[in-house]
This record gives structure tokens, sequence and C-alpha cells, in this order.
């Protein structure tokens, strides 16, 4: 009988700079990193798969907020359960302008 599994993202910022590629992290409900989930655009128009380590990258070209979708395929043991997580893309100077007001805020 097959385990049912959450699957979780992590990111290091939910903030991705444009043309920058942003790493993504899968994990199951366990803390194990998942290998082979996939990380969709909501639109499709961008995919990755997660390599053995759960990790993968994404690079946006427009601003705006994107949702991703994790998916995983069941396997003998185990069915994992979607997630969906969400991303603003952001351009360099808006980032720049953004640390400048945290600096100047902490003065």
């Amino acid at each position: 009988m097959a385990t049912s599994r959450q699957l979780t993202v992590d990111l290091a910022d939910t903030e991705a700079i444009i043309g920058r590629p942003l790493t993504i992290r899968v994990r199951d409900s366990s803390c194990r990193p998942v290998e082979g989930a996939t990380v969709r655009t909501a639109t499709g128009s961008k995919t990755a798969r997660t390599n053995a380590d759960g990790y993968c990258q994404l690079t946006f070209h427009s601003p705006g907020f994107w949702q991703l979708f994790v998916t995983r395929d069941s396997d003998e043991r185990h069915t994992y359960r979607p997630t969906t997580t969400l991303v603003r893309a952001i351009t360099a100077g808006a980032a720049t302008q953004r640390t400048r007001r945290a600096i100047a805020c902490r003065v």
C-alpha cells in the first residue's frame, strides 16, 4: 500500500530578480528531498524538474506574481499530494531600492 506524502516548497526568497535563476527545493512531509518533482508556472510557460537533492531552478523574464504548481507522479511506495506557492518577480533596480529603504530604516 502506498504512503501519501505532502509536497513542500522551500524558497530562499519569495522575490526573484528578473533574469536571474531562482533556486527551488522540493521536499516531502518527512523533510526528504523529492527527485523528479515537476515545478511549473500556472501558465505552463516555465517548467523544471528537481534533481536527486530536490533542487531545480526557474528564471523569470517579466515582472509580476507567478504561481508555481509542484507535482510528483506516484511510485510503488508513495503518492504525493501537490502544492502551490507564489513568487514575485522584480527588477534588479527594485530589489536595490528595497535594500536601500531597509538600510535607511535601521539607521
